[in-house]
């Protein structure tokens, strides 16, 4: 289920960098190599694969459609080992790749590794670094060459793993440059790699912290005087210990930040930078609950307190940042104290925000563990140099409507800060269930489903469940053409009280033996649906409830074709089952139009919706009006790169706008194959869970409170209007009924169409307040009209 615009043959002609930088003499040429895993991307994949890596001929044309490159998808990392034949001095390398479109990204690392005897390797250095002298990858699309000539080593064996920076990884050539004679003799220096993958990880952590350190020792050399000189020096001796570093690392374990001493020697550094800037030991400041914090940023400021505006019933949420430029890590003591319930009411959930990276090297605080609760306070803490945000979800059940103020209290020893916190109940009650449906393509009906397992799954579904997910999926394996009962019946169990039932059945160009464009064909599939339909109503359910993904994200007629005929016979069994697609035709009206008039319920790729022209996104207003039933889904960026706000929040206002009844996300059983909690230890080369998934638990986020709260937003929608057409049927003309008809009706452009509201990733710059200003603009309209149907 993963979009990808088309892979265009036809495209403008672009320049690679040029191939005639060479420091060298190339020695890889001609020589055999061996890569791990397999290359498999379809595009490109051949016999030739085993040659063209040093075979001197450079891709021409669009990068990964020509077999000249090699490629693979959705891997974790990729290891490509060269053969010199013999110990060779090596004075640099080259790889050279091409991204910037239809997905594919950069790699975030090329680390080089050398050995004499291919069992024992020693780090050489890292392309994307070293080559950054030569140019930075483009942001466009174009090929780019990483290369280096200042290696100073020997081996017979070089290998070159690859870091992906997406799902996909691409390389046409490997260089390999001679150095001078006498680099025979110069000894490996520190401890000698035997497991490549292993050394990966360690590689991965080691840049985070360079990264890091780059960062800090550019703001201190903007610092005057003795200070800069001190601060420049103690990152000068962090750089030395980093050849020292311990290089096991559990691919198993949370992945924090900071990530080991040696990273916190970083953040240390940052404190004095902070100190030298006049910074108080402990900073707070408010914040805004959506906009991204940076990890080696100057102490964020917002002046004021928590604010928090709400009905009764529903979960929104408020957020502070603490700053610490201490010398050391600060232990505090968080109470909540004036509102009703007492010290810590039961209705605010208090989390430690965490820190993670990402695989592109992109760290976000986005994780929300609940913090440790120790008597009648909670603890947080904040390293030195770094910022910590706490998150507090309120979920109000039966709190006096009105405003309350109360206090955030922080202690730290002799330090005592104060925050104001209000809180605005407003005299309205929110649905135990909201209208819009919610999924994401869990999978919890398979006992090992992605990264589902038999230790998380329970807490999974509790997860989803408490962030209004009614729309699970399920695999084509509780739909069995046998006819067997047993996993449709363990999947209700899971989900009893779900409102939709979505099943992605995978169909091919068969039903058993029968082929299709057979009447032996139409008649099974009317046998098959049938029988279902009948089982779902003795379970107690409608056949509507019931929908059927048939063939997944088709855009050419090879898809539509397969999802024709199975959709034919389905609506000519007549049972209420729901044919359920996801089209990603560039074009929609270029599909088959009579697959596309089949279907019961389209669903396109959001992010695509907003990118196409008006013509693009007419063609499903006119599918809605015809009577078509709409949802949107995304699934184009890793969940922790894309913005809660735009890419999550603001789907439902997007659903709103265009009459869709259903908002999906791919894929909250996806975290990579891997813990969502280490991404440098991915499988697959991308998270795409809002949780932070983990073989035996399951966290929340901020990308999965920004889906609960879009489906309350759609609510507050479905309340408003509701409530106009209760006032104009009891004959009810006034002011408030006006502007609430109004509100109503301008609402969701305002948002959709604030400034850089489409731009998607969470790094983007945007204002992320424009829905909390609108949505509280609709709690005084509807209170205003409660209060209007009160006084008749």
């Amino acid at each position: 289920m993963k979009y990808q615009l088309a892979f265009l043959l036809t495209i403008a002609q672009v320049t690679a960098t040029d191939q005639t930088d060479r420091p060298g003499e190339n020695i890889a040429l001609g020589k055999s190599y061996t890569f791990d895993p397999r290359p498999n991307y379809g595009y490109c994949t051949d016999l030739g694969d085993k040659t063209q890596l040093t075979d001197g001929v450079y891709t021409k044309g669009y990068f990964w459609t020509q077999k000249s490159t090699v490629g693979w998808q959705s891997v974790g990392g990729v290891t490509i080992t060269v053969d010199l034949g013999s110990v060779q001095p090596i004075r640099g390398a080259s790889f050279n790749t091409a991204a910037g479109r239809a997905g594919v990204a950069w790699p975030v690392g090329i680390v080089v590794l050398v050995s004499d005897d291919g069992k024992s390797f020693y780090p050489a250095g890292e392309l994307i670094n070293l080559g950054m002298k030569h140019g930075a990858a483009p942001a466009d699309y174009a090929i780019h060459r990483y290369w280096t000539g200042e290696l100073r080593t020997h081996g017979r064996f070089v290998s070159f793993l690859v870091a992906p920076g997406g799902s996909y990884t691409f390389v046409d050539e490997i260089e390999i440059y001679r150095g001078e004679p006498d680099w025979l003799k110069v000894p490996f220096s520190g401890e000698g790699v035997t497991d490549a993958k292993a050394y990966q990880l360690h590689a991965a952590f080691e840049q985070r912290i360079r990264k890091d350190l780059l960062a800090v020792r550019e703001t201190a050399a903007k610092l005057k005087g003795e200070a800069s000189k001190k601060i420049l020096a103690e990152l000068d001796a962090v750089e030395r210990e980093l050849s020292s570093m311990p290089r096991r690392h559990d691919p198993k374990a949370r992945v924090t930040l900071p990530l080991n001493p040696t990273h916190e020697r970083v953040f240390r550094a940052q404190a004095m930078v902070w100190r030298a800037q006049k910074a108080a030991t402990l900073t707070v400041s408010s914040a805004n609950l959506w906009d991204p914090l940076d990890i080696t940023g100057a102490p964020p400021r917002g002046a004021g307190g928590v604010s928090v505006a709400m009905m009764q019933n529903e979960y929104r949420a408020g957020a502070l940042n603490i700053s610490n430029s201490g010398e050391s890590a600060a232990e505090l003591r968080l109470q909540i104290t004036g509102l009703p319930g007492g010290t810590n009411p039961s209705y605010v959930a208090v989390h430690e925000v965490a820190w993670t990276d990402t695989r592109k090297g992109i760290a976000v605080a986005a994780a929300l563990p609940e913090a440790r609760r120790d008597g009648d306070a909670f603890i947080i803490n904040v390293p030195s140099g770094m910022t910590r945000q706490v998150w507090l979800t309120f979920h109000l059940t039966d709190i006096k409507p009105g405003t309350h103020r109360g206090t955030i209290s922080l202690a730290n020893g002799k330090t005592k800060l104060r925050v104001p916190l209000t809180l605005r109940v407003y005299p309205l009650r929110f649905p135990d269930q909201p209208s819009l449906h919610l999924g994401g393509w869990d999978y919890s009906d398979a006992v090992k489903g992605r990264d589902v397992t038999p230790e998380n799954r329970d807490a999974f579904i509790r997860q989803l469940r408490a962030h209004f997910a009614d729309s699970p999926w399920a695999t084509g394996a509780v739909l069995p053409f046998s006819l067997d009962t047993i996993r449709f019946d363990e999947w209700l169990q899971l989900w009893p009280s779900a409102r939709q039932y979505c099943v992605f059945a995978s169909v091919g160009e068969q039903i058993g033996r029968a082929k299709m464009g057979t009447p032996e064909f139409d008649a099974k599939v009317r046998e098959w649906i049938t029988f279902w339909a009948d089982h779902a109503k003795k379970r107690g359910l409608k056949p509507e409830q019931l929908c059927i993904l048939l063939v997944d994200e088709p855009a050419e007629a090879k898809r539509d074709n397969v999802i024709l005929p199975w959709a034919k016979a389905v609506r000519a069994a007549n049972t209420g089952v729901k044919i359920w697609e996801d089209p990603t035709h560039s074009d929609p009206a270029a599909a088959n139009q009579e697959m596309m008039a089949l279907c019961h319920v389209l669903c396109p790729n959001r992010p695509m919706f907003l990118a196409g022209n008006q013509k693009f996104r007419d063609y499903y207003a006119q599918r809605h009006a015809a009577g078509t039933e709409l949802a949107f889904y995304s699934c184009n960026i890793g969940a922790r790169l894309a913005d809660p706000y735009s890419y999550f929040r603001l789907q439902a206002w997007t659903a709103w706008q265009y009459g869709a009844k259903a908002s999906f996300f791919w894929a909250f059983s996806d975290s990579g194959g891997g813990s969502s909690w280490n991404e440098y230890a991915m499988t697959h080369s991308t998270c795409y869970t809002p949780l932070f998934l983990e073989p035996t638990a399951v966290t929340g986020s901020k990308q999965m409170e920004a889906i609960r709260e879009s489906a309350e937003d759609y609510e507050y929608f479905v309340t408003l209007r509701d409530r106009i057409a209760a006032a104009e049927k009891a004959g009810k003309k006034s002011s408030a009924v006006e502007r609430a008809k109004k509100l109503l009706a301008t609402a969701a452009d305002r948002v959709l169409n604030a400034p850089d509201a489409d731009k998607l990733m969470w790094a983007e710059p945007k204002d992320r307040t424009a829905a909390d200003r609108v949505r509280a603009e609709m709690l005084e309209a509807m209170s205003a009209l409660a209060a209007s149907d009160a006084g008749r």
